[in-house]
């Protein structure tokens, strides 16, 4: 995919992001919207692979799972944001430049020259990895430039495309693609740089379906999904996660180093875990939000999709298409052993929480909601699919922090505002409307 941020415009957001009181954009990114497409596809993947971790736990992470009041805002620009009105266009700067400039465009390079070079396994990681960037970038945006994007002076002002007639079907055609390219022999090119999976193409192909699965909940379309899930991931060993080092630690381990007291666990997620009596995950989650938290650790595992969240999904999925009792418990209950796994808790401390009636009422009792949506919730902690689910479903049930309305979309990046005439102003789009695609 190609970007629809230019030069002039990436000139204009360094100078601004050089005199702002408030830079959102992470230090460790490794944005270069100028790398020549001579570099080597192999020294390319390492690069993009962080980036996108390190979008996903940055500020999708934080603005997702706060507008879901898994966190709050409690200090300095952050109790502005947790009220919605801090949320103004600007706000959104950072994540859209991080993901057109640091990801698309890159991605688009390194796509090409795999093609160019016949790297079947480069470049079906690359479609992967292109498929789950431009979901993540829909699904708080809606329509976002791409049929149109990355033509330069050609064209400063490219089209948005429609979420559901362009975008979802591009996503779907990507991880496609990207399966059948894993599929063939490597064109002579064995992957290397792979920050994920250190090239095994196997477990990229589980990815994939894994990522469709996801896109095909989003879409109402259970069979599908429940068919992706179930050839998806078998174990936490087939996530698709990037860990960090202690020596360049995850995203949260930032913030609460250089923001220290501006977010903290939220009160309502505690009552939740309180009334079911998750003491053993609460006391972690709630630990407050310093360097030296047990689970927003600096060698943290980023995923972009997990073991929990499948079997969540396969859970979901059976309920909603008349699958067996015995089929949904089986896979509500690995959701909810996984989720303890995650946190570094015993399977004695898993056994006794689901010997709660109210979290395991048995075969043949657990529904949607309050068994599988609650579980979900909380063991995607931190994790920005809790957003989606939340405007998806309509669960957790929450009371907005102001006004009468929980923000159904992110706001448009100021820059494109400026820059892009086609992008839908504050009177056709805000954080209020309208709702993406596939939402409630």
């Amino acid at each position: 995919m190609k970007s629809h941020i230019f030069k002039i415009q990436f000139i204009f957001l360094l100078c601004i992001a050089t005199i702002s009181c408030e830079n959102f954009l992470d230090e460790n990114l490794n944005v270069d919207p100028n790398k020549p497409s001579s570099v080597p596809v192999s020294a390319m993947l390492p690069s993009i692979g962080i980036n996108i971790a390190d979008v996903t736990g940055g500020d999708f992470s934080r603005f997702n799972c706060l507008l879901t009041q898994q966190v709050e805002g409690v200090a300095r620009q952050w109790t502005s944001f947790n009220s919605y009105t801090g949320l103004t266009p600007n706000r959104f700067d950072t994540a859209w430049t991080n993901l057109y400039e640091a990801i698309f465009i890159e991605l688009d390079i390194y796509i090409k020259q795999s093609e160019e070079l016949g790297a079947n396994h480069y470049l079906g990681i690359g479609q992967i990895l292109q498929a789950y960037s431009l979901m993540l970038a829909t699904d708080v945006w809606g329509d976002i430039p791409y049929t149109e994007a990355g033509q330069g002076l050609d064209n400063t002002s490219p089209v948005y495309d429609d979420q559901a007639t362009v975008i979802y079907p591009a996503i779907f055609s990507l991880l496609q693609s990207g399966i059948e390219n894993l599929g063939k022999n490597d064109g002579g090119f064995a992957v290397e740089g792979d920050v994920f999976y250190g090239g095994d193409t196997a477990l990229w192909i589980k990815a994939a379906r894994a990522i469709r699965a996801r896109a095909h909940l989003h879409q109402d379309n259970y069979a599908d999904a429940l068919t992706d899930a179930q050839a998806s991931f078998t174990s936490r060993s087939d996530n698709l996660r990037f860990t960090y080092e202690a020596t360049k630690p995850g995203q949260w381990h930032r913030f609460n180093d250089g923001r220290t007291g501006d977010i903290e666990f939220h009160p309502f997620m505690s009552g939740l875990m309180t009334a079911l009596n998750d003491t053993d995950r609460l006391a972690i989650f709630s630990e407050t939000f310093v360097t030296g938290h047990s689970y927003l650790i600096d060698a943290f595992g980023q995923d972009l999709i997990s073991y929990r969240e499948i079997k969540f999904i396969e859970a979901e999925c059976l309920l909603r298409t008349g699958g067996s009792d015995a089929a949904i418990s089986t896979a509500y209950l690995a959701g909810i052993e996984a989720s303890f796994e995650e946190v570094g808790l015993t399977n004695a401390q898993y056994t006794t929480y689901i010997g709660n009636a109210t979290v395991n009422p048995g075969v043949g009792s657990i529904a949607l909601d309050p068994h599988v949506y609650t579980q979900k919730y909380i063991g995607l902690f931190v994790q920005p699919e809790v957003y989606n689910d939340y405007r998806r479903t309509g669960f957790p049930n929450l009371t907005p922090t102001s006004g009468t309305q929980v923000p159904v979309r992110w706001n448009y990046s100021s820059d494109e505002l400026l820059f892009n005439t086609n992008t839908p102003g504050p009177s056709e789009a805000d954080l209020y409307k309208p709702r993406v695609d596939w939402n409630l």
